[in-house]
């Protein structure tokens, strides 16, 4: 839930019998997220027909945020205005109503890109680089070339250059580039373990469409997936 409640703060969960999927815009529409949670996460797991679930994400991660070592959780839904969460002990258990809302509709599939260039590490270093760039900037220049990642920021008198050669996986096909909010980075990567791998997509305007392409970013936690699409600043003079 970290790694959805930072952006997203109200969507519309879709069950079906291959498990739980989220597809979300953050209220700023500078950002997407696709979260998929398959069956095999749930020791049961039953979902007789399709359906959706619109959710207050900020008050349902408080609810999960009660939930203690080694307590069991059971999600329900029947035909109430309300899904039942349920946290089981040994000697107790705790049940919290978490209404349905209505959400604005929002986009129905992922984007579907082409990118000439990714770069994966751990988590945790990339974290590392975002505080880095906190002390100079809230733009962060993103490159990556054939055997090389660099990092920069540049603020009113500072400047910073983080260059990494041998702590990552670098593919790119040509040297790619672009400037994303160190602050939405800072909220995507919050749900990535810091010894789990984090990746990241960087692509270059085509012939066919000139617009700089948006970052890409994967993880997982546990069997759950995340991506997300982050939009690139575009400067103006």
């Amino acid at each position: 839930m970290d790694a959805i409640v930072n952006l997203v703060k109200e969507g519309s969960f879709e069950f079906d019998k291959d498990g739980i999927r989220l597809i979300a815009m953050d209220p700023s529409q500078i950002s997407m997220l696709v979260f998929n949670l398959p069956a095999s996460a749930f020791s049961k797991y039953e979902v007789p027909e399709k359906a959706k679930l619109g959710i207050n994400i900020e008050e349902f991660s408080k609810i999960m945020g009660r939930m203690r070592l080694k307590e069991k959780m059971v999600l329900k839904h029947d035909d109430s205005n309300k899904l039942d969460v349920t946290f089981i002990a040994e000697k107790n258990r705790r049940s919290f109503k978490v209404p349905i809302i209505d959400v604005t509709p929002g986009p129905s599939k992922a984007l579907q890109i082409e990118y000439n260039a990714y770069v994966k590490m751990k988590g945790g270093v990339f974290k590392d680089i975002l505080k880095d760039v906190a002390l100079i900037s809230p733009h962060v220049l993103l490159v990556a070339d054939v055997n090389r990642f660099k990092v920069e920021a540049t603020g009113d008198n500072s400047g910073v250059e983080i260059d990494y050669q041998g702590d990552v996986e670098i593919k790119s096909e040509t040297t790619t580039h672009g400037l994303f909010s160190r602050d939405y980075l800072d909220d995507i990567s919050k749900g990535c373990e810091d010894d789990g791998e984090i990746t990241l997509f960087l692509g270059t305007p085509s012939s066919a469409d000139r617009r700089p392409k948006p970052l890409k970013v994967e993880y997982a936690v546990g069997t759950a997936s995340f991506t997300y699409f982050l939009a690139p600043r575009i400067e103006t003079d």
